[in-house]
């Protein structure tokens, strides 16, 4: 009787460590990309790229408080923290995903374009009209505008 519990406790101990769910290792070490397109208006309009390692890359084009390329350090947290907040958006590896289900469409909106990039040079990436109203969307439009602060370049964007 022994033997048999102790049997059941290593074994159920072994399936315990086998079904904990881990990210994929392969999306760990992606940079992450946001673009932003015009609008009718005076939309920010820029680039910004995260590594893991907390490097930041951003480059303002129009309608921004810093115009051009700027280089910034952030905590390695930051990336995380955005790669969480983006989980439920990223499309499957390799992939290139439009955002649908639009109840009600707003005109003149800008776009926003994320991409996962890895090491490889395989690129994911997620294409979406603010414009594109549902609930899902409006989720990912609220995302979209605390990005800046999120990532630590609001004060090159606003």
């Amino acid at each position: 009787m022994k033997k048999l519990l102790l049997l059941s406790f290593f074994t159920f101990s072994f399936l315990g460590c086998a079904s904990t769910s881990q990210q994929p290792q392969d999306t760990v070490q992606e940079t992450i990309r946001y673009s932003s397109s015009p609008c009718f208006g005076a939309c920010p309009i820029y680039s910004v790229d995260v590594t893991p390692s907390g490097a930041v890359h951003f480059n303002g084009k129009q309608y921004t408080k810093v115009m051009g390329e700027h280089d910034l350090t952030v905590d390695p947290s930051v990336y995380k923290k955005l790669q969480y907040e983006l989980k439920t958006y990223r499309p499957e590896t390799g992939a290139n995903v439009k955002t649908t289900g639009c109840q009600q469409i707003t005109a003149d909106q800008p776009s926003g374009y994320f991409s996962w990039i890895q090491a490889n040079g395989t690129t994911t990436k997620l294409s979406h009209y603010t414009g594109c109203i549902s609930p899902a969307n409006l989720e990912l439009n609220e995302l979209i505008d605390k990005l800046p602060k999120l990532i630590g370049i609001d004060d090159l964007v606003h």
